[in-house]
């Protein structure tokens, strides 16, 4: 079996193709562009397996993608898929879908409001998050997340903590006895 990296042309082919110097001048040139073909083809496979990657690679990755958003203290489970999503973030990047995008993945629920949504000014939003373990300091980390994503010219009003419960069934019965009398009796000593 030939090894594709290393090889070349010339050497599956007749002898009498392989001793033409226009031959061999072609299947290195092929030979060299394989071999590029071959080191980005492993360059990929890094890309490709970020699920699996150590810690440390990953916010190595996160500094060569330049991830938006990204923080060395989120999760590990954050961290994937905020690289794993580095491309798209910059491909939608000010829009309401990376505003998104962004709450979901790194608060694991909400999304936004916008001004024509709930009656505010041009240009503002709201957000929401149902997410009941948010703090203070979430909600600066909040901030900082959004403006990394959000458009230049969009100003947060606020940020809503949507606790809402489904509505509950109210069960009332009742309870009638009689007949029976009891007597107390004082006891004495």
């Amino acid at each position: 079996m030939i090894k594709l990296s290393g090889s070349r042309f010339t050497d599956i082919m007749p002898e009498n193709l392989a001793e033409q110097p226009e031959i061999q001048a072609l299947a290195y040139a092929v030979g060299r562009q394989v071999e590029k073909l071959l080191a980005y083809a492993d360059g990929a496979r890094t890309y490709a397996a970020i699920y699996a990657v150590p810690e440390k690679v990953l916010d190595l990755l996160a500094v060569e993608l330049r991830t938006p958003s990204y923080d060395e203290n989120f999760s590990i489970k954050v961290k994937r898929t905020l690289i794993a999503e580095s491309l798209l973030f910059y491909a939608q990047m000010g829009t309401p879908a990376a505003v998104n995008r962004i709450i979901e993945t790194i608060f694991q629920a909400g999304h936004i409001s916008e001004w024509w949504e709930y009656g505010g000014k041009p240009y503002h939003f709201k957000a929401y998050t149902t997410n009941p373990a948010i703090t203070s300091d979430d909600v600066e980390e909040f901030k900082r997340v959004l403006g990394t994503v959000k458009r230049l010219s969009a100003w947060l009003d606020e940020i809503v903590l949507d606790l809402s419960t489904p509505p509950a069934e109210v069960f009332v019965g009742h309870w009638i006895h009689t007949g029976d009398f009891i007597t107390l009796r004082r006891a004495t000593m």
